[in-house]
């Protein structure tokens, strides 16, 4: 049985991946090899909001870093989101969630550590290893404390699922679908990405965000826009548990996020981008 679920705060953690694409490891691996290493910076805001959700306002922030490549071995990460939202009632609830993560260049071992603050208080940590093996059809995750969870064989962890969204818009794919595991969740989450055709980046996105170390300004590429749906693999005859819509640029980076909980929105403004030299382990 799956965690009851929350609105999922901890999902935004995981969209800075955001390289989707499932093609053999060898393409994967290709396209890693491209990908730019770095750190962004979102301001996190209130979109959309419907009266039933009870949410007056959000104010926050998402730090993402990714370190690492195919020469190095895998990929690191560390994000932080912390939000402060405001209710109808004025009563504001400060959320501080934190992942470290390790994958494998080849997508087979994910590691990772979670931790989550609630008012500054700790509220729940946890740590845990996932291996896939294509060949026996199986994925499987341990968890410091819980007995070991099986899926299939065909799960994808985020650098992968990452690689193989971005190989499949760089084909002219318009839609991606795969499982997601990537700690956020007791198992994993089936997802379907609709992309769009590349288009040149707007204006206001381009000069919002302050490009700073190696690599070209994003104002110099072009960027796909992508819309990715996370189901509950017991109900994926529903509707989708969380949606997000980005654009992604080929060198991996992401930037206008919109986080849709069904209920309320929340925008993420890309302001920061630092760039690390390539292989910087």
């Amino acid at each position: 049985m799956k965690k009851a679920r929350k609105m999922p705060i901890t999902r935004t953690i995981s969209i800075v991946v955001f390289l989707s694409a499932i093609a053999s490891v060898s393409t994967a691996a290709a396209i890693g090899a491209d990908l730019q290493m770095h750190r962004a910076v979102y301001d996190l805001s209130l979109g959309r909001s419907q009266p039933v959700s009870d949410v007056a306002g959000i104010e926050g922030r998402m730090v993402v870093e990714w370190r690492g490549g195919v020469a190095c071995g895998g990929y690191t990460s560390t994000q932080r989101v912390v939000t402060h939202v405001t209710g109808g009632d004025d009563a504001s609830v400060s959320n501080d969630v934190r992942l470290s993560t390790w994958e494998a260049a080849d997508g087979d071992e994910f590691r990772f550590t979670r931790t989550e603050y609630l008012n500054g208080q700790l509220i729940e940590t946890e740590s845990g290893f996932a291996r896939r093996d294509a060949a026996k059809g199986k994925t499987t995750v341990e968890r410091e404390g819980e007995a070991p969870i099986e899926m299939s064989g065909d799960v994808l962890f985020p650098v992968a699922h990452g690689l193989a969204l971005m190989a499949a818009a760089e084909a002219g794919k318009q839609i991606f679908t795969a499982p997601l595991f990537d700690g956020t969740e007791e198992t994993e989450n089936p997802t379907n990405a609709f992309i769009g055709k590349a288009l040149a980046v707007p204006r206001a996105v381009a000069e919002a965000a302050i490009v700073t170390g190696e690599g070209a300004r994003l104002a110099d590429m072009k960027a796909w826009p992508v819309r990715l749906s996370y189901f509950d693999g017991d109900n994926l005859e529903g509707l989708p548990d969380f949606e997000m819509g980005y654009l992604l640029f080929p060198n991996g980076v992401s930037a206008a996020l919109v986080l849709d909980y069904s209920d309320v929105e929340m925008v993420g403004e890309l302001t920061e981008l630092h760039y690390f030299e390539p292989g910087s382990c």
